[in-house]
């Protein structure tokens, strides 16, 4: 290869690889999906507060778990172009966009030069970021805020500490606790990074200049805390005890319990989160590329592990989940890390050998099954429904479907205020979101024949059958399913078909709607 083509080929191929991701992005994007659960549970909150209202804990659904920033940047997007799901997905998929850009420097600051190309394909190509890019979360903004404060935090240090670069780092600190949970773990690991020169040189003044941007980044996230996240609500109880079940939180980290976990957490992490292949390939990767850095005495190491040891450490106390999408944040920094470890292969080819059987999942999920288009979708449920619904037709909506149909039903014809419970909300160990939400808003039960829609009792079919059997004898029943776990449905379909007649149905990935007639 000669020196002007590999010249031009270092510099052509960032941006080609960048492109690659923006695309792929996009692709997800335009696709609009169908809100699923997840987002009906906060998208409800959005619409029907007012912005202060959105200050005011707990939300609906879910108590007080998304950023405030989120639900302002949502707000606003509705209310300057109106409401739909492209709208409500616009602040992620910028999120996504930029995050995807600024990687770049990111990388190019943090990691050496060969290393840097291999980063960048591994996140353009990532199918959990291209998902959170859509997603009516603030996954894919908590990404872009990581990247943003690592940038930052190469600038301060590479400068002296005037008073404009102060007030940089005291803004974008500050915006950053109100838009991004995690981002807390990673200014507290900055703040250590930036002072720690100082300290050591005894330059007290400045200092103290740090010490005041690191009290007014204190405040922003004490008040998020004690007035937001610091509020319990009955919901809470659940939450923790789900998160207790799916092992969100670390046990004693020396015990071979903790060893197990920690080892079947970083599998998951660069299997699902970071969609690798090769998982033990993957890790070697990882800590050759967490070694080189920390013998060459590059401050990256740092920054790179102390945001996760302070998530480990949170999560053993059980004040923060180790799990899933959120850890979104640590992907960039994983990435770096296993893109260094390419670099330190001896030739060219096996590099490339090796970036390919990593990337031969994400390749498989985003251009062959594209099984990241679709989660639920109720869209076309509620279409097929309201289009051969007659007006004597009684709709029951399943208890996971209720949030979802509640955001569509204005879109699909259906008036969601004319729904009503038929049973008392049923007594449970745990109260789960949406009898969080019934709740809340104090919802009693009307007799079946004093409704036309009927909210679902129970995610259970047992505790459901009390609403099934008050259905028979009541004519043509559309029921709409969303989020049916596999265990549930063939109970539920097995009773519905042995006390009436299936007419109709309509399935789709993750929602299914039947007629019946009893």
């Amino acid at each position: 290869m000669t020196k002007n083509l590999k010249t031009t080929l270092l510099i052509w191929l960032p941006w080609l690889i960048i492109a690659l991701g923006i695309i792929l992005r996009l692709d997800q994007y335009l696709f609009n999906r169908s809100l699923w659960l997840d987002e009906s549970f906060v998208v409800i909150n959005v619409i029907n507060r007012s912005w202060l209202e959105l200050f005011q804990a707990p939300l609906e659904y879910t108590g007080y778990i998304t950023p405030p920033g989120f639900l302002l940047m949502a707000k606003l997007s509705i209310t300057v172009f109106g409401n739909s799901d492209f709208i409500l997905r616009l602040f992620p998929f910028i999120s996504g966009i930029l995050a995807l850009i600024l990687y770049y420097p990111m990388a190019k600051r943090y990691v050496s030069e060969h290393a840097v190309p291999f980063a960048l394909l591994l996140f353009a190509i990532c199918s959990q970021l291209i998902i959170y890019s859509s997603d009516f979360k603030q996954y894919s903004s908590d990404v872009l805020i990581a990247i943003v404060l690592y940038l930052l935090a190469d600038y301060i240090r590479r400068h002296s500490l005037n008073f404009s670069r102060l007030l940089l780092l005291t803004i974008v600190g500050s915006i950053a606790v109100w838009f991004s949970h995690p981002s807390v773990f990673i200014l507290a690991t900055i703040g250590i990074y930036l002072a720690f020169p100082y300290l050591l040189n005894q330059q007290w003044k400045q200092v103290a200049k740090l010490t005041l941007v690191y009290m007014l980044w204190l405040v922003n996230f004490a008040i998020i805390f004690f007035f937001l996240l610091s509020v319990e609500t009955v919901y809470d109880k659940w939450l923790h005890e789900f998160w207790i079940i799916n092992g969100g939180f670390m046990p004693a980290p020396f015990s071979m319990e903790g060893i197990q976990w920690l080892y079947t957490k970083f599998a998951l992490i660069l299997n699902n989160l970071a969609s690798l292949g090769a998982i033990k390939v993957a890790a070697v990767l990882m800590i050759i590329g967490f070694m080189t850095l920390l013998l060459n005495k590059k401050p990256a190491w740092f920054l790179f592990t102390m945001p996760i040891v302070i998530a480990l450490c949170l999560s053993f106390f059980q004040m923060y989940v180790f799990s899933d999408r959120l850890l979104l944040f640590i992907l960039p920094v994983l990435y770096l890390m296993i893109a260094e470890g390419i670099a330190k292969i001896p030739t060219i080819v096996a590099q490339i050998l090796i970036v390919l059987i990593l990337i031969l999942f994400p390749i498989y999920q985003n251009f062959i099954i594209k099984d990241n288009h679709v989660i639920e979708e109720i869209k076309p449920v509620l279409e097929t429904v309201q289009g051969h619904r007659l007006n004597t037709d009684k709709v029951y909506i399943y208890y996971w479907a209720e949030p979802a149909f509640r955001y569509y039903a204005n879109h699909y014809g259906f008036n969601y205020e004319n729904c009503h419970i038929i049973n008392p909300i049923a007594k449970t160990e745990h109260i789960k979101e949406v009898d969080f939400s019934r709740m809340q808003r104090d919802l009693k039960p009307v007799a079946v024949n004093d409704t036309q829609c009927i909210l679902g009792n129970s995610e259970f079919f047992h505790p459901s059958l009390k609403d099934l059997e008050q259905l028979k004898g009541q004519g043509r029943v559309w029921f709409i399913f969303s989020h049916l776990g596999e265990h549930e449905r063939p109970l539920f379909l097995n009773y519905l078909d042995s006390i009436g007649t299936r007419l109709d149905e309509n399935l789709q990935p993750g929602s299914s709607a039947y007629l019946y007639k009893f």
